[in-house]
């Protein structure tokens, strides 16, 4: 009963604090309403936008906050309960959850898209046009810096509306799971729900990742980083479904989780492991997406094996009777000294161009930096970051590899342009041949083919493969050689 009485004091607290924050930003939101008013009873219409505008925002972060929080206690206190009936079963502390059905994100998505494009007109708008009318009007080139910010803004309302343009056509769809939770070691199984008839030509592409969510620091200098931790990727066939108000579109999940991937974990605010399943189809106009929050995590059933319906249902993430897709530009050929692989240059063109805008972008913040007269410390480190962007686009336009195995071993080679020395490892020294995550762009993963020594450091022979299933079969294909 004390720790009770304890954690319900803890909870009520953090309400208060929470209100206390956002009080002076329902204050600001009333204050610049009235002002508003009274600027429309005056005929000054534009100053009235202004405060309006500024009622909108304050007003809203804060009075729709303070309701927000008010509304939110009595799923706080049940929480808090659900948390002291089954603390060893931590999937059954949200209800979405423990029911297996879960709402994607989409409404939030679109919330939260719009609300960031108010907080940047807000805040940033009248900087922007400040500093136009400063740069104009006195002959200050610098202070054009500040339409960057409107900018931004013009990004943000392009997302806004595309996010609403989502939501209108798609609603919420919804997945059902028939594994509560997922378990490390065996499997997740559901279905996904979108209450809309779907054409999607290529069928649809399904995520299912977990990722390691690090806060740093606190107040203005907050920034959270993030860094996947285990990924796969499968791509299934929708079925339509006439459900009993309008058609469907059924998505099948079915993905086998190795016994080595972490649990879901929010005991820790600042460091937070998260498991998500994101689904994606190209269709006409506007493409389908959809993501959930799923729970993943260790119980005793994790040492137990498949039963034959999980080992059915998730025979397609097995890389045995894999097929190389037609467009893979990496090489598999018999040659006389053995199996050759080849990953050649300029594989990954998405993530090559993605990267080398990025680069472009960056040294024209270096070109400004040193035409505006920043600092010397900024330019510096401006340009050591473009010197490691640098390094990673010649990669990706440039690296060549060249494998070759055989029942005596492992040569490789690794170049620009063309492969360069040739490096070997016996078959006897190598414990093992795996697939793991290398590079990470945004929440894509590329996998590397990497060989496991018995003795030493593990070695690197083939790296920037973006499918993983691709990346399984080559690691197989090199064990196989060598046996």
């Amino acid at each position: 009963m004390s720790s009770g009485r304890r954690s319900s004091r803890n909870v009520d607290l953090s309400i208060g604090c929470v209100t206390l924050f956002l009080l002076p930003f329902a204050g600001v939101g009333l204050f610049t309403a009235v002002m508003a008013v009274q600027r429309i009873a005056a005929g000054n219409s534009t100053e009235a936008l202004f405060f309006g505008l500024f009622a909108l925002t304050f007003g809203g972060v804060g009075i729709g906050g303070i309701g927000a929080v008010v509304a939110g206690r009595r799923t706080l206190k049940a929480q808090e309960a659900l948390q002291a009936s089954h603390p060893e079963s931590p999937w059954l502390w949200r209800a979405d959850w423990a029911s297996g059905h879960i709402t994607d994100s989409s409404r939030n998505t679109m919330i939260g898209a719009w609300l960031a494009t108010l907080w940047n007109l807000i805040g940033w708008w009248p900087t922007g046009f400040l500093s136009a009318r400063a740069a104009l009007k006195e002959g200050k080139p610098a202070a054009f810096l500040g339409l960057l910010f409107p900018l931004v803004g013009v990004g943000l309302v392009v997302r806004a509306i595309r996010a609403t343009l989502r939501h209108r056509r798609y609603g919420v769809s919804r997945l059902e799971l028939a594994t509560v939770p997922g378990i490390i070691g065996r499997s997740l199984i559901g279905m996904v729900r979108a209450p809309s008839s779907i054409q999607a030509a290529q069928g649809f592409d399904v995520t299912l990742t977990c990722v390691r969510r690090v806060t740093h620091g606190g107040g203005k200098q907050r920034s959270t980083s993030e860094s996947v931790l285990w990924q796969d990727v499968q791509r299934v066939q929708g079925q339509p479904f006439r459900g009993p108000a309008r058609m469907e579109t059924h998505i099948p999940v079915a993905f086998r989780i190795s016994g080595d991937a972490p649990s879901t974990d929010a005991s820790n605010s600042a460091n937070r492991v998260v498991w998500s399943l994101q689904v994606s189809a190209d269709v006409p106009g506007v493409n389908y997406e959809s993501c959930f929050d799923v729970p993943v995590f260790r119980t005793p059933a994790s040492e137990q094996p498949l039963s034959p319906e999980e080992t059915r249902l998730t025979e397609a993430a097995d890389a045995v009777g894999y097929q190389q897709p037609a467009d893979s530009r990496i090489l598999v050929t018999a040659t006389m000294r053995g199996t050759e692989i080849l990953f050649p240059a300029a594989r990954n063109l998405g993530a090559a161009v993605s990267l080398t805008v990025f680069l472009v972008l960056w040294l024209a913040g270096l070109g400004l930096q040193i035409y505006f007269g920043a600092p010397l410390i900024f330019p510096i480190v401006t340009a050591l970051f473009a010197m490691l962007f640098l390094i990673a686009v010649l990669d990706l336009w440039l690296q060549v590899s060249r494998v070759t195995v055989n029942a005596g071993g492992v040569s490789w080679a690794t170049g620009y342009v063309v492969p360069g020395r040739e490096r070997t490892i016996s078959a006897g020294e190598i414990a093992d041949v795996t697939a793991a995550i290398g590079m990470q762009a945004g929440s894509s993963v590329y996998y590397d083919i990497v060989l496991v020594r018995k003795v030493g450091r593990k070695a690197k022979v083939g790296h920037s493969i973006r499918d993983k299933r691709e990346a399984e079969w080559l690691a197989e294909t090199i064990k196989r050689a060598m046996s």
